[in-house]
């Protein structure tokens, strides 16, 4: 017989300090390197003066949904299907997170590039993908260019 857990155990020390892949999640998000296309499909979503720092546009590529953020000035493109229970991703809110830190101390950041899944909760990095709950949670991203007559143009 095992034996009994000690209420100490279950007591947290911090927020997710403690947490390697809580702590890598986030080294990840910081270290978000460009998305790398895949099929070398593009296709146009508007002007980017239609998309100012805040908004996102919705869109249909013929084979999925994407959304596209303006995220301070640069555009990201995001898939629209939460890989937890294939929500609308796109659809949830835009915001901050909190990094982990020590209890009752809060580390606010990544302002407007955290997409929080309408349906769960789960949070999203727009500019890698990248999901802030686990080491290995993601989402898939696409390359977005700037065309010659300024249209926010589409790589998957």
């Amino acid at each position: 017989m095992s034996e009994p857990t000690r209420l100490t155990q279950l007591i947290p020390t911090g927020y997710g300090n403690e947490d390697p892949a809580i702590a890598y999640a986030f080294r990840y998000v910081e270290e978000a390197k460009p998305p790398v296309s895949r099929s070398g499909q593009r296709f146009t979503v508007c002007h980017r003066d239609e998309l100012k720092p805040g908004e996102r546009r919705i869109v249909d590529d013929g084979k999925q949904g994407i959304g596209v953020f303006n995220v301070e000035g640069k555009f990201y493109a995001i898939k629209n299907v939460c890989p937890h229970a294939g929500a609308e991703l796109c659809r949830g809110t835009i915001h901050a997170t909190h990094k982990p830190s020590d209890v009752g101390e809060f580390a606010p950041a990544y302002h407007g590039r955290i997409l929080r899944c309408p349906w769960h909760g789960w949070e999203f990095d727009v500019v890698s993908g990248k999901g802030l709950y686990d080491r290995n949670g993601r989402v898939a991203t696409y390359v977005v260019e700037i065309d010659e007559a300024g249209n926010v143009v589409v790589v998957t």
